[in-house]
């Protein structure tokens, strides 16, 4: 089979699916190519993937979630749209899979072609609650009205392109996750949603060998003090949120270890902290069987790889899917928010802005509270034992070459 895979480059977890992904169906012999963005060209090159050169409409503002700004252009939404078509029919695939793409589902139906999609559960259409609230939390009714109101202008936006085509328009931005097939990399526990026809949970898609790995730091004075991690993702992160954090870490006694993400500016943070090493990119894997925390970004792969090794997580979001995360964590007795519900509204400060504003006490507080929870111990027993009944990338080369 040959097989196109195109993600959404608003996140390089994006492509590290796609990684794991053509690993598996390269090992069965099949042809794969993926599309990605100029910007992010030479991290596939890096990993050695055969790939092709394609615009995004995230490209309208370079931003790590979707914005107004994705969707205002009809030029660039057609643009996008056709030169997806002009690939299809160059590399003539089997099936198209796409990671978090809105455009994918319009250009493989005018060239009615199969089309699978990866996603997250919280992004699903038919999901009813709101992101990053949890029942009865203060400002619910705001956030639900702007996360609607954007949900429908884009996909009126994206409803009038399609239209262009000749295709019947979808409203609801969300319908252009759902594919022939559907396959979820949370699962049911996590993010409940009700069982539908072609869609499937697979479970998480874990990427371990990201390019530049640094060498490990010098070891720590007292190694005897447990080990804490903070994971920023590749995205852009506020410096002051991540000192905050490890000064909080640190006066709970951690040792503490920032992955950067490959941000060079973070890595001088508290030079004269003995228990305090950056790395500017970091194993997470090796790390998490030595941790007993994780504070990060909320993004889904970095949680289910803490989870799989039975780290309890806090998270620090930038935008309401990631806030979900920590809602849904908090559900599953795995951890939680280190942020009150924001009513968010596009602008990703505000979730650093609403924990700046709390007390170096206060953080401490919830962070020995999660560590103390009697209910985390066999949460994350649990989690674990439903993360290790799955095997995506395997799941989804079986759905493939059985269709």
């Amino acid at each position: 089979m040959k097989i196109l895979l195109i993600p959404s480059n608003n996140s390089l977890s994006h492509l590290a699916k796609c990684a794991v992904l053509e690993a598996e169906l390269a090992s069965r012999g099949h042809a794969v190519l993926t599309a990605v963005s100029s910007r992010n060209a030479g991290f596939v090159q890096q990993l050695g993937l055969a790939y092709a050169v394609l615009p995004d409409i995230q490209e309208a503002d370079g931003g790590a979630l979707p914005s107004l700004a994705w969707f205002q252009s009809p030029q660039r939404l057609a643009a996008c749209i056709q030169a997806e078509i002009d690939l299809i029919k160059a590399f003539n695939p089997d099936r198209v899979v796409g990671i978090f793409r809105f455009t994918l589902k319009i250009s493989t139906a005018v060239l009615d072609i199969p089309y699978d999609a990866l996603a997250c559960g919280c992004m699903m259409p038919d999901v009813t609650e709101i992101l990053g609230y949890g029942r009865g939390e203060a400002g619910k009714a705001a956030q639900a009205l702007y996360l609607d109101n954007f949900f429908r202008f884009a996909g009126k936006r994206m409803g009038h392109t399609m239209e262009q085509w000749g295709l019947r328009p979808l409203w609801d931005l969300r319908d252009l996750l759902v594919g022939d097939r559907t396959y979820l990399w949370d699962f049911p526990r996590f993010m409940p949603l009700p069982e539908r026809i072609g869609r499937y949970h697979v479970g998480p898609l874990i990427w371990e060998q990201w390019p530049d790995i640094c060498d490990p730091p010098e070891s720590f004075p007292e190694e005897s003090r447990p080990l804490a991690l903070v994971s920023v993702g590749t995205r852009q992160a506020h410096r002051s949120v991540v000192v905050k954090t490890a000064v909080c870490l640190m006066a709970c006694g951690y040792n503490v270890i920032v992955a950067c993400g490959g941000h060079i500016s973070l890595t001088g943070i508290l030079p004269d902290a003995p228990a305090l090493r950056c790395w500017r990119f970091a194993p997470l894997g090796q790390l998490l069987c030595q941790a007993k925390l994780l504070v990060c970004h909320g993004g889904q792969m970095t949680i289910f790889e803490a989870l799989l090794h039975g780290v309890p997580v806090l998270v620090i979001p930038s935008h309401p899917e990631q806030a979900h995360n920590g809602f849904c964590l908090e559900r599953i007795d795995c951890g939680g928010r280190l942020v009150p519900s924001v009513a968010f509204k596009g602008d990703t400060r505000a979730y650093a802005d609403a924990y700046l504003q709390q007390s170096d006490d206060y953080v401490i507080k919830k962070m020995m509270q999660l560590v103390s929870d009697g209910d985390v111990p066999q949460g994350l027993r649990r989690a674990q034992e439903e993360l290790q009944n799955y095997n995506a990338p395997v799941m989804i080369a079986d759905l493939l070459e059985g269709a």
